[in-house]
């Protein structure tokens, strides 16, 4: 079942702090729709109904309304963006965090379904971090997506490094015998310098829209999934994305990971950048994308 476009429910707490923010004029131009039982939530901002659709999958943790600013600044560019909150994520129904690549491809295929029939224009992926590995998950079987921007990316196959692989395996091992075991991945990563610059950063330890922690089960799949491009072509267009400045995947390993692919790739580094592309350099991430989209037909 299906929802009619509607406002989320929103405590009146949270509206004043969007408000604050300045984020509100952002948020008074979205639609929202929520997809199928579970329900998937989707943010939509609309453009023309012929115009290119970008489906955009957030980053780990995140939901779409902190890429407010980003997703409205973008459609105003002639997109239709849609951004998809990940099953266990924002305002999408399931256990919070929990998940496998193969489950929100097929929750990503149920929103491809809607587009179908109310945006019919062609279909751009945009993934965003983690997001970036689903979005070419959804790419590598959906021959309905048209062109694929990836916000940094990984491969099981290529892991950036030795002590990356020895994680990885160690998530690997350990999901076999405690698949909902649950991880911070606060532990790991500093939120604080990532969130720094977005306006709902100062107060993202207490949203409870955010995800921080993730099942054995989750992170298992995300780091596990094979792709197909190591050894064929998807045959369309693909962009990778990154900061120049970025610690948590770094330009060079994306190089090696590009020469290592069957499926081309061009890629753009954003000077002076570090991993919150569409938070911290909002202006320059929508710029190249857009320049790079106009190289191809895809009206």
């Amino acid at each position: 079942m299906q929802s009619d476009f509607s406002e989320p429910k929103t405590s009146a707490d949270r509206r004043r702090i969007l408000s604050s923010l300045g984020l509100d004029r952002y948020l008074k131009k979205r639609n929202c729709i929520d997809l199928g039982e579970l329900p998937v939530h989707c943010e939509l901002y609309l453009s023309q109904p012929e115009d290119p659709v970008i489906l955009f999958i957030p980053g780990i943790g995140t939901y779409s309304e902190i890429y407010t600013e980003f997703l409205c600044r973008f459609s105003a560019l002639g997109y239709n963006m849609v951004s998809v909150d990940l099953r266990g994520h924002g305002r999408s129904g399931g256990p919070r965090g929990d998940y496998t690549v193969e489950e929100v491809v097929d929750d990503l295929a149920l929103v491809l379904d809607y587009l179908d029939e109310h945006l019919p224009g062609p279909l751009i992926v945009f993934g965003c971090s983690i997001g970036a590995r689903l979005g070419l998950a959804l790419a590598e079987i959906e021959n309905r997506v048209d062109a694929l921007i990836c916000h940094t990316l990984f491969l099981s196959e290529c892991p950036p490094d030795f002590f990356h692989s020895l994680g990885w395996n160690w998530i690997s091992f350990n999901a076999i015998w405690m698949p909902q075991f649950k991880t911070d991945f606060r532990h790991f990563i500093d939120i604080n310098d990532l969130l720094e610059h977005n306006p709902m950063g100062q107060h993202a330890a207490k949203d409870d829209l955010m995800v921080w922690e993730y099942p054995l089960r989750t992170l298992n799949s995300v780091y596990s999934h094979k792709s197909r491009i190591i050894k064929e072509s998807l045959n369309i267009p693909a962009l990778i994305m990154v900061g120049e400045k970025d610690d948590v995947i770094r330009p060079g390993y994306l190089r090696s990971l590009i020469d290592s692919s069957a499926q081309h790739f061009d890629m753009i580094e954003i000077p002076n950048a570090a991993h919150m592309l569409p938070f911290d350099h909002i202006e320059e991430t929508i710029k190249a994308s857009s320049d790079w989209l106009k190289r191809f037909d895809l009206d």
